[in-house]
């Protein structure tokens, strides 16, 4: 007879180990592309082996592993480009490792206590959450009862896909094959996992990506003569500054139309106020729903005052200073979480907004970008909670052990991220050709700005204006053109690579052969080349 384990503690049990795996996937792919992906799908299939064999294969068990990890995996986003940055200058972390990852994972508790005041705006305002959807689908193949022709497809398709992806980087690590078909800066790559991540973002998202890749051959043959290495190619201003500018005035674009209907709301109940005295009395369901929210003022409120000493003893940050970041944190947050349930993309600009607003306070680049990192992770930690929120809602899944499950992961996630950046600046380098850290090119810039007060040769302010223009002409033609900034960033070889992804998949689309997928072949492409590409590397380590 098989024996049953509580599915709960096999969730966090995996949950903690695939973070570990997925912690260093994501990392590598955010210094090495500026964007990341991880092997959450493929680890979904191999969680299933194990459920299944522990007779626990419901959905409640694969969602509770997916918030472990999916909690690690926002802290390590939030926290790779600032450390990337500190490692880039040559500083040393001042913080005692306890005390870092205290701060880590008081930054995520923190996005995950306050989302719960933005839930019924999030859940009940008709977003089509695409994300979760994708999620709803794989966990719902997962855990059914029976398994169809559907389940086997899939299983093929992954495995398949995972071969193929490591093959191709077995080739390359026995140098049987280039990495790159000519140079970083005007080649193309021979990467799976980047055609994994055009397949991902489709052919639309991959060719504004190539867009801005065509703006960045320009400059290398126009303005630089065709020489210019890929670091000094992109901390040129033609390109650094027009990327950043972009990226900023998209930000701003995205907060207003977040505060337009709140404000076009307020302003109608200014108008026209409702009488007074006409509210039904508060039903039992009402006042315990007050007095949940009242527990979670409380918490809020301690968990904010325990984060403001923490970042004031070990990192030196200002109490006034970080009140004054409360209210911007809260609409970066609701800017994130806007842009996953509206389009299952992150908007990324909490580094930017607390880099520009606040970083003349500091005099010391490491606490800026650590600061920095905190900010960020508050505003995934509330992105990500409600995500997983969306989900359990489709399932019923009971919301208070999901809670229990994200502080799990907040906790996982403060111990993984200064251990795994260590291990991959050790392996690869950051900040070399191996791992170009475009984000953290930026971060380390415009905070060596701030607390200099002198601008970076990298910013020139006719490149800012001309970047602004941009973003607005790309809005008016609804082009991302925080997509076209990262084509501007990043090599053309991996843009190239990008692109033929993203017509792999809208040729497969046409003939029919990606229904019901739900990015499962593309992952295997990703994982297959991660996976090889990392025995390489360890096997070169030791």
């Amino acid at each position: 007879m098989a024996l049953r384990i509580d599915d709960r503690i096999l969730a966090v049990l995996l949950g903690i180990v695939f973070s570990v795996v997925n912690a260093f996937v994501y990392m590598y792919l955010a210094l090495k592309l500026g964007m990341a992906t991880g092997l959450d799908i493929l680890l979904l299939f191999f969680a299933f082996f194990v459920f299944a064999a522990a007779r626990s294969a419901r959905p409640r068990a694969f969602l509770y592993m997916v918030a472990v990890m999916a909690m690690a995996i926002a802290a390590v986003l939030a926290y790779t480009d600032s450390l990337g940055s500190i490692i880039m200058a040559g500083e040393t972390l001042p913080v005692p490792g306890f005390a870092m990852a205290a701060i880590i994972s008081m930054s995520l508790i923190l996005g995950m206590l306050a989302s719960s005041y933005f839930t019924g705006y999030f859940m009940k305002s008709g977003f089509p959450w695409p994300g979760p959807k994708v999620s709803v689908s794989i966990i719902g193949l997962l855990s059914a009862e029976k398994k169809g022709p559907e389940f086997k497809a899939s299983a093929v398709r992954m495995g398949l896909a995972g071969v193929t992806g490591g093959a191709v980087s077995g080739l390359r690590g026995l140098r049987a094959i280039p990495e790159t078909l000519g140079h970083a800066v005007a080649g193309f790559s021979l990467s799976p996992f980047l055609a994994g991540i055009g397949m991902i973002v489709g052919l639309r998202g991959s060719m504004q990506i190539a867009l801005g890749a065509v703006g960045s051959l320009l400059v290398l043959y126009l303005a630089e003569g065709g020489a210019a290495d890929y670091i000094a190619h992109m901390r040129s201003p033609w390109i650094f500054s027009t990327a950043v500018s972009m990226m900023v005035i998209t930000a701003g674009l995205s907060l207003f139309m977040v505060l337009k209907p709140l404000l076009v709301s307020a302003w109608h109940r200014a108008l026209h106020p409702h009488p007074r005295g006409q509210g039904s009395p508060e039903s039992g369901g009402d006042s315990r729903n007050r007095m949940s929210r009242l527990a979670y003022g409380a918490l809020l409120l301690a968990a904010t005052v325990i984060a403001a000493a923490l970042l004031y003893t070990f990192i030196g940050v200002p109490v006034w200073l970080f009140v004054l970041c409360i209210p911007v944190a809260v609409l970066l947050m609701v800017i994130e979480t806007r842009g996953r349930a509206e389009m299952a993309m992150s908007v990324g600009i909490a580094a930017f907004v607390v880099i520009l607003l606040v970083g003349l306070a500091f005099q010391d680049i490491v606490a800026l970008l650590l600061f920095q990192g905190f900010v960020l992770a508050t505003t995934l930690g509330f992105a990500s909670t409600l995500s997983l929120h969306k989900v359990a809602d489709v399932f019923k899944i009971d919301q208070a052990g999901l809670r229990y499950m994200l502080v799990i992961g907040a906790f996982i996630g403060g111990l993984l991220c200064v251990p795994c950046i260590s291990l991959i600046n050790s392996m690869y380098g950051i900040g070399t050709e191996a791992l170009p850290a475009p984000y953290s090119v930026m971060w380390l810039e415009m905070a060596r700005s701030a607390v200099t007060k002198v601008l970076s040769p990298s910013i020139n302010l006719y490149f800012v204006l001309l970047g602004a223009v941009m973003a607005l002409i790309l809005y008016k033609l609804k082009i991302s053109a925080i997509s076209v900034a990262l084509g501007l960033l990043l090599p053309v070889s991996a843009t190239a690579a990008i692109l033929v992804g993203g017509i792999i998949r809208w040729g497969a689309e046409k003939k029919g052969w990606l229904k019901d997928d739900a990015g499962i072949i593309a992952s295997g492409l990703v994982a297959g080349d991660i996976l090889v590409g990392l025995l390489f590397a360890v096997t070169t380590l030791l």
